[in-house]
């Protein structure tokens, strides 16, 4: 670094273009522009590089710098400026000069060959007017004949004296460091940058000086040392953030040098939420991202599109990678703790996800969690986090109560001419199940982290422990967790540094105790709890059948799980060369599950059958690990070009096994679960194992090029072997590349004084999926007893015939976006265009009767999901007192079935009459789509069915479907699609005030245009009296109320009758208060509170409300089934319903 003291500029500081070429400032852009790197080496080579640099740095540091220290040089005819600039950038040596003293534009050339610095430097200036003196690392030029000392204490005049050394480290308001921060000492030209940790070192005058803090899109800041040797500066965003670093796969980049799509979501926007798990806390937070939470139980994973659903039939979840960890897909997110987390960006275009290659299609989420960054060296920042809270239903769906239920069953009883079920009005019971079964929810939370950095600054570390409870609204069910975490990183020399991400997990999950589908399709009003004994009723009073009781089973019934994991990373790495760095990493994980399940013989329904109990226990324990390996080179070019090369293997390994133990007809109560042994049915006891492994093998690359800072270039390339392809399919290739023009530096541009940033970029590339379970390829075996000789002889049969064509699906993508920046970045706006297009759908396609199967799975059929992203954020009001931030998202997919192997479509699911949705891929129609008949109200007459003339039991007042074929018959062959579960558009919108000490934030998030296929209403608006109906079916056809489109009590006689029809087709569309929280930041230092450094108490609520005209209320809970993803979405029929939570906390640091 050098220190240029121009003459008449002591009362202000330098800029980056007046202090020119730190090379501190070079290392640091070096540095953020680095990705990680690669390379594999064993256990005893690793050990043996650590004890050899080890000893290489012990030897090193023994010797003076200046005596050993030689470089190469080959210039020919460069100017003593640009001769200094190569000194500094290959050693660690500094120039102090006065400009005025030295002939920086007087021309040289050197050649050296391995020759000590202080030796170039006679020949350099041996018969000049320049003299040199070397002090430790800093090389003093100055004019021959000038009387002085180069000693610190005896400085020439005009040279800046250096008295007082002050330390510290610059972070953000997350405490992410921001390295190439400028420092400089105010009224003067004394300035330093920090280093890729965010930490600096600068030499002021005096104990009192005031240090100026700036760093690019962020507010400056003055701090004044008063004595101190060491400190900590927490700058805040001014604006967009031009300069905040995000993350891509394996490195990170300033979001102004980004090529690629990638949102991202700050640690605080997470904060204090009363969830289970992070990503319920993502709704709306970013464009092309939706989140869509299916259910309300604790610890319910949600539902997550990034730009669109590729896969018909695999998996659609994006890949999750935490703190650079890939986890699959059955990762328990629960095991995080939601406060621990530092940041998430979401990656979407294909130059941004290619680099994860056959798990990359569905985007991919980067987790990364806290650090020491932002204390005080030496002084570890405690701090405790306790919240707790109550929660509630946000909406109750209105059914009809038991009176009311008892005269509809009455009247249906009436039409078939039956007895009557409630002959006495007065006396029919009146329970409202669903109040019964649910409560009024506590939950709570306490964190207490500890973190820091230590006074030398070579440590870093985080360490915290989070207690989390979390009561479901339906009673008896819940989640408990303990998760523990160390966060290390030490720096053991200039060139070695070692680390570790430690998270340890243990869970207890209470599931629900009986079926929700069936309370709210079967269990009437009318139904008592208790007889007249006081015992559980067990028989349904319509039907006289048996049923089950829910308040017996949530009193008498065992069903949880307990999960361990432990999820690490371990790294070690090695800066070889100023310009390189290798790293290398190793991530274990060990996941123990287990779920016990027991259901006594003292239920109701098994007292009067005799049954017994029964139980389960499921045991399962995955393990597994990932190496990876990165060598990453930087180099800048000039003065504006800048090179980034990465190159890595990684290798990946997991491995499942499971065990299932049933027994049935357990006489014993008393041991439930813990002894299986009691089982007296042979024919059902059974136990099963099974065992799964699954390998990848990768080699990935990717290069980064800046020229003149304007133009940006990026090639990516991931090759990927996995074994659960057969020979010749096992490897994919998946290249992408981008372009990105930062038009904000062109002139023309700026001529137009309109723009503060604008840049556009586009990508295309290929990414893909294996969305299949292990051994797929391979043909299996089914156990089959068969008689020979009249004795019963084991075998086995062809269960599934090999198959060796499978192969990945690939999905190739275009984007095109423009990020625009206005009045100094206080508006910024990001638009994004794509178009994606996967092929090669993993599909279960018909086979011929005569091979014996019934399918097989095929690479057939394209899916086409193309759309637009908006991202807007703003600074409205920023003053000394008052600031309001806004932030909105909005996100349009249009998805779109291409082709699917030559048919026009594909049933994917059975239609209602059996149990299904009636969804169904149709090529030119989303995926997937609902279809079933029109339903056109009520029969009006006897005349209207008469002309008709359709076929079946067609009752006046009983539902009329239409014929659309006009062939006499209503069936499948009249459906027409109904709608689609896609939305036409989703949205999130927040708004963040601060006045004085107090904070408000607000967020909302939303769907329009998405349908939903509610099941519900196939029994609760048509069908038989035992089962529950809304309480619009007061308004049914009678022949009192003719003209009613609802239809009359019991019109259809069995639920085989009704079709998928168009009364089960409702608006999804919603708009939802996601989360308010208020704040206030007590003042310790006005209040004399020593020893704190800050205390904040909160009060923060989460789905307060709901707007929907959908009758189940909440539109986004659904029968989603992960194995059968679009068999399902969309497809209500009375789920676990969500909360609104209302909580207070308080967050306290020493």
């Amino acid at each position: 670094m050098r220190h240029h003291f121009p003459i008449g500029r002591s009362d202000q500081h330098l800029s980056l273009t007046t202090i020119k070429h730190y090379k501190s400032m070079k290392k640091i852009l070096d540095q953020k522009r680095r990705s990680y790197p690669l390379l594999k080496l064993s256990l005893k080579m690793k050990i043996s590089m650590l004890f050899m640099f080890l000893v290489l740095f012990t030897m090193q540091a023994n010797s003076s710098y200046a005596q050993r220290t030689k470089i190469t040089l080959d210039l020919n005819n460069v100017t003593i400026e640009r001769l200094i600039d190569e000194i500094e950038s290959q050693t660690d040596f500094h120039f102090v000069y006065q400009i005025k003293e030295v002939d920086l534009n007087r021309v040289v050339s050197v050649k050296a060959n391995k020759e000590l610095v202080t030796s170039i430097l006679k020949r350099i200036f041996g018969n000049t007017r320049t003299t040199h003196n070397v002090v430790d690392k800093q090389i003093f030029l100055k004019e021959r004949g000038v009387s002085g000392s180069t000693d610190n204490s005896k400085l020439l005049p005009g040279f800046y004296k250096l008295q007082s050394t002050v330390s510290g480290q610059i972070v953000d308001d997350n405490g992410a460091p921001l390295p190439g921060a400028n420092i400089v000492e105010k009224g003067t030209t004394n300035g330093v940058t920090a280093d890729f940790d965010g930490n600096f070192t600068i030499e002021v005058a005096s104990e009192n000086a005031v240090l100026v803090v700036s760093y690019i899109g962020f507010a400056s800041k003055e701090v004044q040392v008063n004595g101190q040797t060491s400190l900590s500066v927490v700058l805040m965003e001014s604006a967009a953030g031009l300069d905040e670093v995000v993350l891509i796969g394996y490195g990170e980049v300033r979001r102004k040098d980004l090529t690629g799509s990638v949102s991202k979501v700050g640690g605080a926007d997470l904060e204090n939420l009363p969830v289970a798990r992070i990503d319920q806390s993502l709704q709306g937070r970013a464009s092309g991202v939706q989140v869509s939470q299916i259910s309300g139980e604790p610890g319910a994973a949600t539902t997550i599109r990034i730009r669109g659903g590729n896969s018909i039939q695999g998996n659609n979840e994006p890949l999750w990678v935490i703190d650079g960890v890939i986890v699959g897909t059955d990762y328990n997110l629960s095991n995080l703790n939601t406060n621990d987390i530092h940041s998430i960006d979401i990656l979407k275009d294909a130059v941004a996800v290619s680099i994860y290659g056959t798990r990359g299609a569905n985007g991919v989420i980067l987790v990364t969690t806290k650090s020491g960054a932002g204390a005080t060296p030496g002084i570890p920042n405690v701090s405790v986090n306790a919240y707790t809270g109550l929660q509630s239903m946000v909406t109750q769906v209105d059914f009809l109560d038991g009176p009311q239920h008892a005269a509809y069953a009455n009247e249906d009883a009436e039409f078939r001419n039956a007895a009557l079920p409630f002959p006495d009005l007065a006396t029919v019971p009146n329970v409202d199940w669903i109040d019964q079964v649910t409560h009024t929810a506590p939950v709570q939370n306490i964190d207490v982290s500890v973190s820091g950095i230590s006074e030398n600054r070579n440590i870093n570390y985080y360490v915290s422990g989070n207690y989390f409870d979390q009561e479901g609204l339906v009673r008896a069910t819940g989640i408990s967790k303990y998760v523990f975490r160390t966060n290390l990183d030490i720096k053991l020399s200039e060139k070695f540094k070692v680390g570790m991400r430690v998270n340890i997990a243990k869970l207890k999950k209470e599931n629900n105790k009986f079926s929700l589908d069936n309370l709210f399709l079967f269990t009437t009003p009318t139904r008592a709890i208790y007889d007249e004994e006081g015992n559980y009723t067990a028989l349904d009073p319509i039907t006289d059948g048996i049923a089950s009781n829910y308040e017996a089973d949530i009193r008498l019934k065992q069903d949880h799980n307990l999960e361990t994991n432990i999820l690490g990373n371990l790294y070690m790495e090695f800066r070889p060369f100023s310009n390189w760095v290798f790293k290398t990493t190793f991530s274990p994980e060990l996941n123990n599950f287990k779920r016990n399940i027991f259901n006594p013989g003292a239920l109701p329904n098994n007292l009067i059958v005799q049954n017994g109990g029964n139980a389960e226990v499921r045991n399962s324990v995955r393990t597994g690990y990932i190496n990876e390996n990165t060598l990453t080179y930087n180099k800048t070019i000039g003065q504006d070009d800048y090179l980034t090369v990465l190159a890595g293997f990684t290798l990946q390994k997991t491995e499942l096994e499971e065990s299932v133990a049933r027994a049935f007809q357990i006489s014993n109560d008393v041991t439930g679960y813990n002894n299986l042994g009691f089982g007296s049915n042979p024919t059902r006891n059974e136990v099963v194992s099974g065992y799964d492994s699954f390998q990848l093998a990768s080699w990935l690359g990717r290069i980064n090029y800046s020229l003149d800072n304007k133009y940006l270039f990026t090639i990516v390339g991931r090759v990927d072997g996995s074994s659960r392809f057969a020979p010749g399919n096992k490897y994919a290739f998946f290249p992408s590349g981008a372009f990105a023009w930062k038009l904000a530096e062109e002139e023309f541009i700026q001529d137009l004084n309109i723009f503060s940033e604008l840049k556009f970029r586009t990508s295309y590339g290929r990414s893909g999926s294996q969305a299949i379970p292990s051994y797929r390829t391979l043909a299996i075996l089914n156990g089959a007893n068969t008689t020979f000789n009249g004795i019963e002889q084991p075998g086995v049969v062809l269960g599934r015939p090999e198959n060796p064509e499978l192969k990945w699906e690939t999905t190739k993508q275009l984007d095109i976006g423009l990020e625009m920046g206005f009045f100094n970045n206080r508006l910024s706006v990001e638009i994004d265009y794509y178009k994606k297009n996967t092929e090669d759908l993993l599909l279960d396609a018909r086979l011929p009767r005569q091979t014996g199967f019934v399918s097989k799975l095929q690479n057939i059929g394209k899916v086409e999901n193309k759309g637009v992203e908006f991202m807007v954020n703003s600074v409205n009001v920023s003053n000394d007192n008052f600031k309001w931030t806004s932030s909105l998202s909005l996100s349009s997919n249009n998805n779109k079935v291409v082709d699917l192997g030559g048919v026009d479509f594909i049933n994917l699911a059975t239609p209602a009459q059996q149990g299904g949705t009636g969804a169904r891929l149709i090529v030119g129609e989303s995926a997937p789509v609902f279809t079933g008949v029109r339903y056109l109200g009520t029969w009006k007459s006897q005349e209207e069915i008469d002309a008709a003339g359709l076929g079946g039991s067609q009752d006046v007042g009983g539902p009329h479907f239409d014929d659309t074929n006009g062939d006499g018959e209503v069936n499948e062959d009249d459906f027409v699609v109904l709608g689609s579960p896609q939305p036409d558009f989703y949205y999130g919108l927040g708004n963040t005030f601060s006045y004085n000490n107090f904070d408000l934030d607000f967020f909302f998030q939303g769907t329009y245009g998405n349908e939903v296929f509610n099941s519900l209403t196939q029994t609760a608006f048509f069908g038989r009296s035992e089962t529950t109906k809304y309480a619009e079916t007061l308004n049914r056809w009678t022949p009192e109320n003719p003209t009613s489109d609802i239809p009359r009590a019991g019109a259809v006689a069995a639920l085989s009758e009704i079709y998928n029809n168009s009364a089960m087709i409702e608006d999804g569309s919603h708009i939802r208060l996601k989360s308010l929280r208020l704040g206030y930041n007590i003042p310790v230092d006005n209040l004399g509170l020593k020893g704190f450094k800050a205390i904040n108490v909160y009060v923060t609520g989460t789905n307060l409300f709901i707007l929907s005209d959908f009758r189940l209320k909440d539109p986004e809970t659904s029968q989603f089934d992960r194995d059968q993803e679009n068999l399902s979405i969309g497809f209500s029929r009375g789920q676990y319903p969500t909360s609104r939570t209302i909580s207070a906390g308080v967050k306290v640091n020493f």
